[in-house]
């Protein structure tokens, strides 16, 4: 009875796992509720300071609502959204491989003013914080970990699924075992993932606020991102931990019977 329970628990939070993780790689790939309100972290560009960010533009186009720009850009683990002034997002991009946290090529991107985007021949005369900047890759090698690490857990939860549903008819130590080496291996994708994600964009958060004042640009967390992946770690712990309350295989135990010594 216990194995029953412990293994229906279990496959319970493997496959809750691997939704709740599949939602949040999903997030911002589609202009469709709730997916486009899904995201890691979103930009207010609303309050960007053009003649800053931009100090080579003419002053005849030195101005937010000439540039074109959204107010707000969702990003997401391979894609993002583009929102109006209401946070009603409009548009989002098609998924291209690993998502870059590059925001000079976002603002970019995303100037609608054809003259002001000739005018803007390259990167470079996009001006943002230096602390962002100098440290561009180190922050995409750890957008890159997160990307890979939750394809891990999510493909790990999905394979602990099967051998879970295994297990309830092959009575095996070895079936055991490969299950809850899955789920070590769903359980460590998904929280490496959530943790890289979660420092990485805390940091450039604050990089950015420091500068606010400067740039007029500032980030804020993805709440639902974040609650939808962290929910998939500690359901993939719950089900590391009914796994390992599973045993292999039922034993008992046979009294000797005693031989009355004969009268």
């Amino acid at each position: 009875m216990v194995n029953c329970i412990s293994l229906f628990c279990a496959a319970f939070l493997s496959f809750a796992a691997l939704i709740l993780a599949c939602v949040a790689c999903a997030g911002s790939t589609k202009n469709y509720y709730p997916i486009n309100n899904i995201f890691e972290a979103q930009l207010d560009l609303s309050k960007l300071d053009v003649t800053k960010v931009l100090p080579e533009l003419p002053q005849s186009l030195s101005s937010f609502d000439t540039l074109g720009l959204p107010s707000y850009v969702n990003v997401g683990l391979w894609s993002y959204c583009v929102a109006d002034s209401a946070k009603k997002v409009t548009s989002c991009t098609s998924p291209s491989g690993i998502q870059q946290f590059d925001l000079q090529q976002v603002i970019k991107d995303n100037i609608d003013n054809n003259q002001v985007a000739q005018l803007i021949s390259s990167l470079a005369q996009i001006a943002l914080p230096e602390k962002l900047q100098d440290n561009m890759t180190y922050y995409n090698n750890l957008v890159k970990c997160s990307f890979i690490t939750l394809l891990i857990g999510i493909i790990a939860s999905g394979l602990n699924i099967i051998a879970n549903l295994l297990r309830w008819v092959l009575h095996f130590a070895f079936v055991t075992w490969v299950s809850r080496f899955l789920s070590v291996i769903a359980f460590l994708g998904l929280i490496v993932s959530a943790g890289t994600s979660t420092g990485t964009y805390v940091y450039i958060k604050n990089a950015l606020q420091s500068n606010y004042d400067t740039y007029g640009v500032k980030m804020s967390l993805g709440l639902n991102f974040y609650a939808v992946l962290w929910a998939s770690v500690a359901a993939a712990l719950l089900n590391l931990i009914f796994l390992s309350a599973v045993k292999s295989r039922r034993y008992s135990y046979m009294r000797p019977i005693e031989e009355k010594p004969l009268v």
